[in-house]
């Protein structure tokens, strides 16, 4: 049996989601790069394609409908033995989802909930092994390391004061104008991300997503501009990036102000 056509995946899509406002060329364009061609079933999950398509698009909408039926119920969606871990499983679906833009391999071979279920399986199980590896430090020992990392942090900071300020300034000023706003609404303002979000009239997760856009941004422009401005062997600039790296928000706040 052959498949729909994609102009019958948008009427499909269309008479599923009349809340989502697709923007039709776009979503065509979502549908062709879906893998393989599109199976007969499709059509009967158009309606939950306009929904991952609409959520790759930032839509407040599509956004809530994701969080409300899926996300928020995700104790309902795993099986028994992971459901105690249910809210730590949904943040880290949530950012694979929405901030590492994973909702865009949703195929439509079968629902949205399956396929969030299957996603949210291998989140928990993933889960379960990180934390049967964790041994936890004792208390002596943790304290022993932060003091050795603060004297360390302390001694780079002094050294090359001036050339990461440098640095730093401008990667800051290569940035584009928004990711500057939020940096500076979210770390110099206090503005929590549910505050900047509703400053913006978009989802709280597009607001995540754009700051960790913008953070990563400025640690990338920042190492280049260092790199630049170091005459240091290899090991002891990796040293000082990952250290001021581990410190950005503390930087952020220094430098915004």
């Amino acid at each position: 049996m052959e498949g729909p056509s994609v102009a019958e995946m948008v009427a499909a899509a269309r008479a599923a989601r009349p809340d989502l406002a697709l923007d039709e060329a776009a979503f065509r364009r979502f549908l062709r790069a879906r893998p393989g061609r599109l199976e007969p079933a499709a059509r009967a999950h158009a309606g939950d394609l306009a929904l991952a398509f609409a959520c790759t698009r930032g839509d407040a909408t599509a956004l809530r409908a994701l969080e409300n039926d899926h996300l928020a119920r995700m104790a309902e969606i795993l099986p028994a033995r992971y459901r105690a871990e249910a809210s730590e499983v949904a943040q880290m679906l949530r950012d694979r989802l929405l901030v590492q833009s994973k909702i865009q391999d949703f195929t439509g071979r079968g629902d949205l909930r399956s396929w969030l279920r299957v996603a949210a399986v291998r989140v928990a199980l993933n889960l379960e092994r990180r934390k049967r590896r964790e041994v936890a430090l004792p208390e002596e020992h943790a304290l022993e390391d932060r003091a050795a990392f603060d004297l360390e942090l302390a001694h780079l900071k002094r050294r090359y004061r001036r050339e990461f300020k440098e640095a730093f300034t401008a990667a800051l000023a290569v940035l584009e104008p928004r990711a500057r706003n939020l940096l500076r609404q979210h770390y110099l303002d206090g503005l929590t991300m549910d505050a900047v979000a509703r400053l913006y009239r978009v989802h709280r997760i597009t607001v995540v997503r754009w700051m960790n856009e913008a953070r990563t941004s400025l640690a990338k422009e920042t190492r280049r501009e260092l790199r630049a401005r170091l005459r240091v062997d290899k090991h002891e600039l990796e040293s000082i990036l990952r250290l001021i790296e581990s410190q950005i928000d503390v930087t952020l706040r220094a430098f915004l102000g």
